[in-house]
């Protein structure tokens, strides 16, 4: 496939996934509940949400969003999105209640699919071994149509503030709160191999 045929063909640049929450986990907690918190992982960006506490069926109703630079069929490993809900122990280590794994590409083919549904969770070889519930999810791909060579005469000659590369990173918003005003959060970015 040519370089212009790449350009006509309107892949994503981004997309936007938001964890609403989770039903049916697996209790690993004291008296029969959770202290529950989803990682969203696409490629090497990993982000957390904050803990539910005491629940078997934790609301978070937080998003974030990932730059999709290399979405296109010949790069399906980085087009995946993985979901992994865990228990914040109070003392050692985390433990695993369940996984979603979710193809982007696939998705984003499926133009019947609905914007937010419920994604059953499995173990970490992806096997439907135990019930381990489901977990809430609006993923949304969205299009950035200013071209490259457009984004780098507008940044040329221009200082690059730390404003401007904070507002690059990916960030994670709170879509809800006690007092339903919308309230700005960054996901904790949690170190990978490559940035050892």
């Amino acid at each position: 496939m040519s370089l212009a045929d790449q350009s006509q063909q309107s892949y994503p640049t981004s997309v936007q996934v938001t964890v609403h929450q989770a039903r049916n986990l697996r209790t690993k907690g004291k008296n029969g509940t959770n202290d529950s918190y989803a990682i969203i992982q696409v490629a090497k960006d990993k982000f957390s949400t904050s803990v539910a506490e005491k629940s078997v069926d934790p609301v978070w109703k937080e998003e974030a969003s990932f730059d999709l630079p290399l979405f296109h069929p010949g790069n399906a490993e980085r087009c995946m999105l993985y979901i992994i809900v865990m228990h914040r122990a109070q003392v050692g280590l985390d433990k695993f209640l369940g996984q979603t794994v979710i193809n982007l590409l696939q998705l984003y083919d499926n133009k019947a699919r609905k914007k937010t549904e419920w994604f059953k969770l499995v173990d970490k070889t992806g096997k439907e071994d135990k019930a381990r519930g489901e977990v809430l999810l609006d993923i949304q791909f969205m299009r950035n149509n200013m071209s490259a060579s457009m984004f780098d005469l507008s940044m040329q000659d221009k200082p690059r503030s730390q404003f401007t590369k904070r507002k690059e990173e990916p960030s994670i918003h709170n879509s809800h709160t006690a007092d339903n005003t919308h309230c700005h959060s960054r996901f904790q970015r949690y170190p990978t191999a490559a940035s050892q």
